[in-house]
């Protein structure tokens, strides 16, 4: 499910940067109940942030969309 890959990103750079050792927030920020549009807007807004990061590299394509980034972490093992 789309959260819980997501949650585990997020668990990961919490734990790496020390910001949420025990990945806490990163299981309630990105648990699957309660999708409202506020919440789905957020969502968005992390990925698009992260695909102009990305964009900004060599790696990946300067105008690929939000769902080439989609693709890549949810569907790629």
């Amino acid at each position: 499910m789309l959260s819980g890959r997501l949650r585990t990103i997020a668990a990961a750079v919490g734990r790496e940067t020390g910001h949420d050792p025990d990945g806490s927030i990163a299981a309630w920020v990105w648990a699957d109940w309660d999708w409202s549009p506020h919440r789905y807007q957020v969502y968005l807004s992390f990925m698009q942030a992260a695909a102009h990061q990305l964009a900004d590299t060599d790696a990946w394509p300067c105008g690929a969309s939000v769902d080439l980034l989609e693709y890549a972490l949810f569907n790629i093992p």
